[in-house]
Parts: C-alpha cells; sequence; structure tokens
C-alpha cells in the first residue's frame, strides 16, 4: 500500500445533537473506494439525560447498529460517555461507496450531546 492509499481515520461530529427523540442524526459516506471499521462513538452531554439512558448507534440503513452501540447514561451536562460496543471487527466493515447512518434510539425523555464517530477508512 502506498502512502497516498493509506488507511485515514475521520472523525464525523455534531454538535449538541438532540438524542431524546428516535432519529437518523446523519447519513454520511466515506472517501471514494475505501472500507471503514469504526473506532469510537464518544459523546459529552450539553444538556442533561433524564429519566433513561440513551442509545447513539452506527451501522447501514438497513441496519442501524450493526458497526458499534454508545449509551448515553443519565446523566447532567458536561458529562461524557466513551464506552462504545464494538461489533466484531470480521463483521463490522462499512462498505466502499455506501452510505452508513448515525442514529439516536429516543430512549430518554430529554437531552442532548455532542457526538463525534471515529472511522478509519482503508
Amino acid at each position: 500500500m502506498s502512502y497516498s492509499n493509506g488507511e485515514v481515520t475521520l472523525n464525523y461530529q455534531l454538535a449538541a445533537a438532540a438524542i431524546s427523540t428516535a432519529a437518523r442524526l446523519a447519513t454520511l459516506i466515506g472517501p471514494a473506494g475505501k472500507v471503514g471499521r469504526l473506532k469510537s462513538i464518544t459523546s459529552a452531554v450539553t444538556t442533561g439525560v433524564t429519566d433513561a439512558a440513551g442509545t447513539v448507534t452506527v451501522g447501514t440503513a438497513g441496519d442501524p447498529d450493526s458497526a458499534g452501540t454508545l449509551t448515553v447514561a443519565i446523566s447532567s451536562a458536561d458529562a461524557v460517555q466513551n464506552d462504545v460496543v464494538l461489533v466484531a471487527a470480521t463483521t463490522a466493515v462499512l462498505a466502499a461507496d455506501t452510505a452508513f447512518v448515525i442514529d439516536v434510539g429516543g430512549e430518554c425523555t430529554a437531552g442532548a450531546a455532542d457526538i463525534t464517530v471515529a472511522i478509519t477508512w482503508y
């Protein structure tokens, strides 16, 4: 593999994303011709998460948690979550030239967070 075709890790950032309503936060695509592997999902709560933990998932439109899930615990503003559950590397490949999604489950009654998703493309 030459330097120009090496792997690259990209961070996808969503500022103050509401996690209290089930929704698709983003539909994105990686660099042309590269497959991806989820490295991390992190959140920094900006509005307190109440009543139940929320979830952030990364995957495909047909299987939104196929790459991984982050649980955002009931917490006050400024709490940080980084205990992502990654799907086994042998099955969690994001296909080249295919959209992937970042979704939230909407389990909590209130809450928002700055969410960062890191994916390595190779």
